[in-house]
């Protein structure tokens, strides 16, 4: 019975780490609006905060109807998260603070909560190999 209500809290926290990671792409994609971003970093952060957004929500929908994260999907959403984090640094040279500080304070936490879902996707995979 343990196994079950860990399997299912890891569940849960997938799910929700994927959520909140999906609001943070679409946070991203807009503030290229919202800040002001312009040029080829303003066309960056629409693009992969879409993608970000749209990757976390499969995960976000794929655990709440079929209770089984993808570990791979969150493992890619911590790719990207860093990517966003660094990118306005090693692709853009942009000195922009405000640019900074928005990209990489989603990044970091895109990449942390990604993290958390991993974990979540690996302790939902366990209990069920040890049952199969």
């Amino acid at each position: 019975m343990s196994r079950t209500r860990s399997a299912d809290g890891a569940a849960v926290l997938v799910e929700r780490t994927a959520g909140l990671t999906a609001a943070l792409g679409a946070f991203v994609m807009v503030s290229s609006a919202v800040f002001t971003i312009t040029d080829t970093m303003g066309i960056h952060n629409v693009l992969v905060g879409a993608v970000v957004a749209l990757i976390a929500s499969v995960q976000a929908y794929r655990v709440s109807t079929t209770h089984s994260p993808n570990v791979v999907l969150a493992a890619l959403l911590a790719v990207l998260g860093v990517w966003i984090a660094v990118a306005p640094i090693v692709l853009f040279d942009v000195s922009r603070e405000l640019v900074l500080g928005v990209n990489g304070v989603s990044g970091a936490l895109i990449a942390i909560l990604s993290l958390a879902g991993v974990y979540g996707s690996l302790r939902t995979s366990k209990p069920t190999a040890a049952t199969a």
